[in-house]
């Protein structure tokens, strides 16, 4: 290092442009003032010293994603500077620094050798991770829709089915009476024939409410949600109000499927569970880039923690809007002390496609 220290600045000029060969100008790379202090050190240094500081170095380089093939050419021609001025001064350390470059050269590929398999493991680690991840997303969506399938086929038996076949052992004793001549029974038996057309048609209408795409198409996203909260608080007694916040144009119909799901969800564990008598339904966006709908309601309010995904379905939430990439944030307070807050909130955050861009 002594007889190098004459060329001190010719050196440090060929590190300047080897870092800017490698990018690492203003990276990791220390100061030129630290690594001559640095390189004065290293004939006083122990080996396990001077090991961990090459090694440090090679993991350094490995993280800011240098090329391994680049950082082998900077150490030739860093090694083939020093070696100039030591061959001219006929220094006889010219052996020695050969073996020290050999086993510094060593070293730093061997850290940055591990730290990128390290990185790489990291890498395979969380693509199969996420891989599982949409697996497990793909089989509940699947599932879900199996559950909505087999529950609309039952309601499709036991009530519009039932009707049905009512009404036509209806109309089949209208018949006989007409061709016995039977006139006074007509009037009751045809007035239990409207009823269960009134019957037939309501169950069908509440049917496509909760299949949801169907309505959405009839009378748009908002419009649809205001008229699924008005049915629910005609048949429950529950009061819900809608409030609507400035909304994008175009809102994805997996998007509206979706909030409406979840809609649906919470209303019904507020049927169950709650018993609240009012309920604030409020959508919005935030930039156009993310929907956001909260479901506030005044009921007794749970245990969030002891009671997520088993009693609730907050767990389903959580999965039908996660597969969008988005977030359900729930809260719930305890009925206790009189004047107390109670209730629960669900705050649904949903990113809308090329929200990033719009914002």
């Amino acid at each position: 290092m002594r007889a190098l220290l004459p060329h001190r600045h010719a050196l440090l000029a060929q590190w300047r442009r080897e870092l800017r060969h490698l990018g690492l100008e203003a990276s990791v790379v220390p100061s030129e003032r630290d690594l001559w202090d640095t390189a004065l050190l290293v004939p006083e240094m122990s080996f396990p010293a001077f090991r961990g500081m090459v090694e440090r170095l090679g993991e350094d380089l490995a993280r800011s994603g240098v090329p391994l093939e680049r950082l082998v050419v900077v150490m030739h021609s860093l090694l083939e500077a020093g070696l100039q001025y030591l061959i001219e001064d006929h220094a006889p350390s010219t052996l020695a620094v050969l073996r020290v470059n050999a086993v510094a050269r060593y070293l730093l590929i061997s850290a940055y050798s591990r730290q990128q398999d390290a990185h790489m493991h990291m890498i395979e680690a969380q693509l199969s991770e996420a891989e599982q991840r949409l697996h497990g997303a793909s089989a509940y969506v699947t599932n879900v829709y199996e559950q909505e399938r087999r529950r609309l086929s039952h309601d499709l038996h036991d009530d519009v089915g039932h009707d049905l076949v009512m009404l036509k052992l209806h109309l089949e004793v209208l018949s006989g009476d007409l061709q016995a001549g039977k006139i006074a029974p007509l009037r009751p038996r045809l007035g239990d024939a409207l009823t269960l057309i009134s019957h037939t048609i309501e169950s069908v209408r509440r049917l496509v409410l909760d299949l949801g795409p169907a309505v959405f198409d009839d009378l748009g996203f908002v419009p649809a949600i205001k008229f699924y909260t008005r049915r629910f608080s005609a048949t429950t007694k529950i009061e819900v109000s809608v409030h609507e916040g400035p909304l994008p144009a175009e809102v994805p119909m997996s998007h509206q499927t979706a909030l409406y799901r979840v809609l649906q969800g919470a209303l019904s564990n507020v049927v169950k569970h709650s018993r609240a008598k009012h309920v604030r339904v409020a959508l919005a966006s935030l930039k156009s880039a993310v929907m956001v709908m909260t479901i506030e309601d005044d009921g007794v309010g749970f245990d969030a923690d002891a009671t997520l995904g088993r009693r609730f379905g907050l767990t389903a939430m959580r999965e039908r809007i996660g597969v969008l990439g988005g977030k359900v944030h729930v809260q719930s307070w305890r009925a206790g002390h009189l004047g107390a807050r109670h209730g629960t909130r669900i705050e649904v955050d949903l990113p809308l496609p090329g929200g990033a861009n719009r914002s």
